[in-house]
């Protein structure tokens, strides 16, 4: 309930400025294959995703957010391309920003993406390594997580009637099919970890700019 409140005394401000940065999406799904690998997917995976944040400006309840990093790792009782699946997730914010910004980013991450993250089961203060830039992303927290994503290269990476299937969790100014060539999750919270090496195309890396109202097609 605390953060219910929070986030109430925030919304009135959330038209002061757009958030603007570089972002990073990976699912235990694809989101470019073709037919056959579509219901696999759907009944048998696509429960996990790990989505992070790398704030280069704008501001969110007066308080400046440029330079935060976070990240979100959610886990669905089914895949989360079913909206009306349960989730839980856990956050990780980069201490190097500060108390503030770190409270108004957690604000933020939860007003605007809530129906993603479903119900917010720990929240942690942990060093972000974030590196992004045309052909490659990748996000690091130290033994917790560790994405690593480059440009996918169509079509080798998949098969030749391969089509998009699913679009990002978040609207992006611009983006990049990516492929993950490694992730792992062993941290806190959510009673479960994974990890897999296989170069699919199962993510996206681009830039975002999140304004009040998402904008529409």
């Amino acid at each position: 309930m605390r953060f219910l409140g929070l986030i109430a005394m925030f919304l009135p401000a959330i038209q002061a400025g757009t958030v603007t940065g570089q972002y990073l999406e990976d699912r235990s799904m694809r989101v470019y294959g073709c037919p056959c690998e579509v219901s696999l997917d759907w009944s048998q995976r696509g429960a996990e995703a790990v989505l992070a944040w790398n704030v280069q400006s704008g501001e969110f309840a007066g308080t400046n957010l440029a330079g935060l990093r976070i990240a979100a790792v959610v886990v669905g009782e089914f895949a989360l391309t079913e909206a009306s699946t349960r989730r839980r997730s856990a956050l990780f914010l980069d201490p190097a920003a500060t108390a503030d910004q770190r409270r108004a980013g957690e604000a933020w991450v939860r007003a605007r993406y809530g129906e993603i993250l479903g119900r917010v089961v720990g929240v942690h203060a942990v060093p972000i390594d974030f590196t992004f830039d045309a052909d490659a992303a990748s996000v690091r927290i130290a033994a917790i997580l560790d994405v690593r994503m480059r440009r996918a290269r169509l079509p080798e990476d998949t098969d030749p009637w391969a089509y998009p299937l699913h679009d990002p969790f978040i609207h992006l100014t611009a983006s990049t099919l990516g492929a993950t060539t490694r992730v792992r999750y062993t941290g806190p919270d959510l009673n479960t970890r994974w990890t897999r090496e296989e170069g699919t195309i199962t993510g996206y890396y681009g830039t975002f700019a999140d304004s009040a109202v998402p904008p529409t097609d």
